[in-house]
């Protein structure tokens, strides 16, 4: 670390040149703040359902031991690695509100870990954490309680936003407190470090309250048949505009999918839904109506074991899908999912179904703030400088340029590893250190850098073969070669022709002494050669020879 003990710095893990995957580090006076935790979903062929965590090898090299983790809201993006990476950070201190605390606590559960101890935050508190005075205010977003964290030094104050938008009548929660605002801004801020993610979005991201409308306007058009509506299981107010619309129409809603669940207890545990009498089980929904029945389920992004998925599939033992049913995807594709999409929405067609999306009407709002909302916000806290995260590098530039259009004296453009000096209104890259993501595989974490993932990437798309072969110490076959490729061929004269190719060419080696692994080498070219001529692939192929 080419940095003193006495300066002001930022150091973003994850979240800056991507969606997702937030982790931002402050370093002040010796104290460490790390604020939130978050993953991304694979959204590749490798490993389409895996996890992917930042990196926090910086942390471990170092031995820094963190004064706390401060979670802004209780998204994936910002608390999903918490659970995972608990032990490893030392069993830091976890600060954050009641909501966010009470999704996390049930996160902990769902992987076999007991919770950790959470400390709540109060509003109208500022509280010292080793070397910082932090505060926090709350903003809105499609989730309760998402929260910008203050960070005082005499080094400079830092306005960091997490996810916001501005929604004037967000029918969970409060509306931002534009006084509050007022207050912070004339204490000062040096920096804002701001989110990105819908920049190039011109006009206002939209309130939940036009989406109930538009909701509304579908229940009463649609009278016959299901309704199924599938977003982020995290939307509270969205579950609050389908249970509301549903009730005010006397329609019955069942929740699908296990993460729903969850977040409904911690909605009831926070006072939050907890009016709402017209919610049955799947097993109640069988001698209720199709066309007084709302499904709220999973799987928005395709996601091949979410509820939705199932549903549409066939896989759902109490409830199947007709052909007078209606399915509304009420959320945005995170980018890299719309293949994943596609394919569950003509899955749907072929079923003789009709979807909606935000295409097609305002079935969805955004969680972040357009251009118009940015301007706004740099108004209200008057920041001497800007650094954008929360997007890809297109997105931070993109805000870069914006904010100085408004009138924001200095910005600066970062990705994960930079290391970002503060002072006052003082920004600059003082140096760069490694970053890079981990997948869960299991209960493991590896790399993606990792062999495993690039044997994994062969596997994928040209498969594997296993042969395993008992000979006597003269090379005769004791039994046919066992041959498994289910990757790779499930015809079975084709793999009858490599059991012939493999047992002549272990004539030919003849009853002399020939070195296994010569014998496995050989034997593998040729396997190879012969599946790669008649199949067109070249997959991984692994020869266990047994002597008896």
């Amino acid at each position: 670390m080419r940095f003193s003990k006495s300066e002001l710095i930022f150091l973003p893990l994850g979240g800056s040149g991507e969606i997702g995957m937030n982790c931002n580090l402050y370093h002040y006076d010796g104290s460490w703040i790390m604020i939130d935790l978050g993953v991304m979903f694979g959204n590749s062929l490798i490993s389409p359902n895996e996890l992917i965590l930042p990196s926090i090898n910086f942390i471990l090299e170092n031995d820094i031991k963190l004064d706390a983790l401060i979670l802004t809201h209780a998204h994936e993006d910002h608390i999903g690695a918490v659970p995972y990476l608990y032990d490893k950070l030392q069993n830091v201190p976890i600060f954050t509100t009641a909501f966010t605390a009470s999704v996390l606590k049930r996160k902990f559960l769902s992987v076999g870990s007991q919770p950790a101890k959470i400390n709540l935050l109060d509003y109208n508190k500022i509280i010292s954490i080793g070397k910082f005075e932090v505060q926090i205010f709350a903003l809105t977003h499609s989730i309760p309680e998402p929260n910008a964290i203050i960070l005082k030094t005499k080094k400079g104050n830092i306005f960091h936003t997490g996810d916001w938008k501005i929604d004037p009548d967000p029918l969970v929660g409060e509306p931002i407190n534009e006084n509050k605002l007022e207050g912070i801004k004339n204490e000062g801020i040096n920096v804002m470090i701001c989110d990105s993610t819908n920049v190039f979005n011109e006009n206002p991201s939209g309130s939940e309250s036009e989406v109930r409308e538009v909701f509304r306007q579908i229940f009463l058009k649609n009278k016959k048949g299901k309704i199924i509506v599938t977003c982020f299981a995290s939307n509270i107010a969205r579950l609050e505009t389908i249970l509301k619309v549903s009730e005010d129409l006397n329609k019955l809603c069942v929740f699908l999918g296990r993460s729903i669940h969850r977040i409904y207890e911690s909605a009831i545990e926070n006072k939050y839904l907890e009016n709402f009498k017209n919610i049955i089980s799947e097993k109640e929904s069988k001698i209720i109506s199709d066309d007084e029945l709302v499904l709220i389920c999973t799987g928005s992004q395709g996601e091949q074991n979410a509820a939705l998925t199932k549903l549409v599939e066939g896989n759902n033992k109490y409830i199947h899908l007709n052909k007078n049913d209606l399915i509304i995807f009420s959320s945005r594709e995170i980018p890299g999912n719309e293949g994943k999409i596609n394919v569950l929405k003509e899955k749907i067609l072929k079923k003789d179904c009709v979807y909606i999306d935000h295409r097609m009407q305002k079935v969805h709002v955004s969680g972040h703030p357009s251009k118009q909302e940015l301007k706004k916000m740099y108004e209200w806290v008057s920041p001497d400088a800007l650094i954008p995260v929360h997007g890809e590098y297109r997105h931070l530039k993109e805000q870069v340029n914006f904010s100085k259009s408004c009138g924001v004296n200095k910005q600066l453009l970062i990705q994960n590893g930079d290391v970002i000096e503060i002072d006052k209104g003082s920004i600059k890259k003082k140096d760069k250190v490694f970053t890079g993501r981990d997948m869960l595989k299991g209960k493991n974490l590896i790399p993606l850098n990792d062999q495993f993932f690039k044997n994994l990437k062969f596997v994928n798309s040209d498969g594997e073969i296993f042969v395993n072969l008992i000979l006597d110490l003269e090379n005769n076959l004791l039994n046919e070669p066992i041959i498994f490729c289910p990757t790779v061929t499930n015809n079975e004269f084709l793999i009858k022709e490599i059991k012939n190719q493999i047992e002549d060419e272990i004539i030919k080696f003849g009853k002399k002494f020939i070195d296994d692994n010569i014998m496995t080498d050989e034997i593998k070219r040729n396997v190879k050669k012969f599946v790669n001529k008649n199949i067109g692939l070249k997959p991984l192929t692994y020869i266990e020879i047994v002597r008896i």
